[in-house]
C-alpha cells in the first residue's frame, strides 16, 4: 500500500498536468456598449461584458461569458452568465450549444437553452441561433441571425435580426452597424435600427441607435459566438 499510495499521487499529478497543458485559450474580448431609442434617449441601456474560449483540442473549446447591463429608464440591471460547448467542423465552420443565466434585480432570474451556429469565410461571416427561455414568468422562444462583411478598407458593414416571442407578446429588432478596426486588437462601431413590439392590443416601433467598443485577444474574431441574453436585445427599458 506504501508503494502503491506515491505512484497513485504521481500518476494523478501527470494526468492533470497534461489536461492542463492541452487546455489553452484560444480568444476572447472585453466590451463596452450603449444604446438608446432615438426619440426618447433615457429610455437607453449600458453594457459591459466579456468573453473567453478555451480550447481542448483543435475540434473542442468551451467559451465562458458574463455580462453586466444597465436600464437607466427602468432602474432594472442584468447579471448573465453563459457557457457554450463549442465544436469546429472545420477551420470556417463551428457548432454549438449553450446554457444562459440571467439575474435581475428584484425580477428573479431566467434560464435560456440554445443550439447556434456560425461561418466565417474570410470577408464574410454569418451566425446564428434558436434558443428557449424559462422562468420569470418570461417563458417564450427566441431567435437571432447577423452577418458581417468586410470591406477592404477595414471597415465592416453588419446587419442582425433578433426576434422574442411568448405569452402573447412579440418582440423584434432588427440593426444596421458600422465598425471599424482602429488597431490590431481594437474595435470601434455605431449602429443605427428599430425595434418592434406587439402584444397585449399594443403594437409600435421606434427607431433605436447605439455606439461601442470591443478589445479582441487570440484568434481573429476573439471568442467563437456572441453572446446570448434574454434582456441583451432590448436597447433600453
Amino acid at each position: 500500500m506504501m508503494k502503491f499510495l506515491p505512484l497513485a499521487v504521481f500518476g494523478v499529478t501527470s494526468l492533470w498536468m497534461q489536461t492542463a497543458q492541452a487546455v489553452e485559450v484560444t480568444g476572447g474580448s472585453v466590451g463596452l456598449s450603449f444604446s438608446a431609442f432615438a426619440e426618447e434617449t433615457s429610455v437607453n441601456r449600458v453594457a459591459v461584458d466579456g468573453s473567453v474560449e478555451l480550447g481542448f483540442n483543435r475540434d473542442i473549446s468551451v467559451q465562458i461569458d458574463l455580462a453586466y447591463s444597465d436600464f437607466n429608464f427602468t432602474g432594472l440591471n442584468t447579471t448573465t452568465l453563459g457557457l457554450h460547448g463549442i465544436y469546429h467542423l472545420s477551420d470556417t465552420t463551428s457548432l454549438g450549444a449553450f446554457y444562459v443565466n440571467e439575474d435581475a434585480n428584484g425580477g428573479g432570474d431566467l434560464d435560456i437553452f440554445g443550439v447556434e451556429a456560425g461561418h466565417d469565410a474570410g470577408q464574410f461571416e454569418v451566425e446564428g441561433y434558436l434558443a428557449r427561455v424559462n422562468g420569470g414568468g418570461a417563458d417564450g422562444d427566441m431567435l437571432g441571425v447577423s452577418a458581417r462583411y468586410e470591406l477592404p478598407t477595414a471597415l465592416g458593414v453588419s446587419g442582425s435580426y433578433d426576434r422574442v416571442s411568448g405569452s402573447g407578446a412579440d418582440f423584434r429588432k432588427f440593426a444596421v452597424q458600422l465598425d471599424r478596426d482602429v488597431s490590431p486588437s481594437v474595435n470601434l462601431y455605431a449602429e443605427v435600427g428599430t425595434a418592434r413590439v406587439n402584444g397585449a392590443g399594443l403594437t409600435d416601433s421606434e427607431p433605436f441607435v447605439g455606439l461601442g467598443g470591443k478589445f479582441v485577444f487570440g484568434a481573429q474574431r476573439g471568442a467563437t459566438f456572441g453572446q446570448r441574453g434574454f434582456t441583451r436585445i432590448f436597447p433600453g427599458l
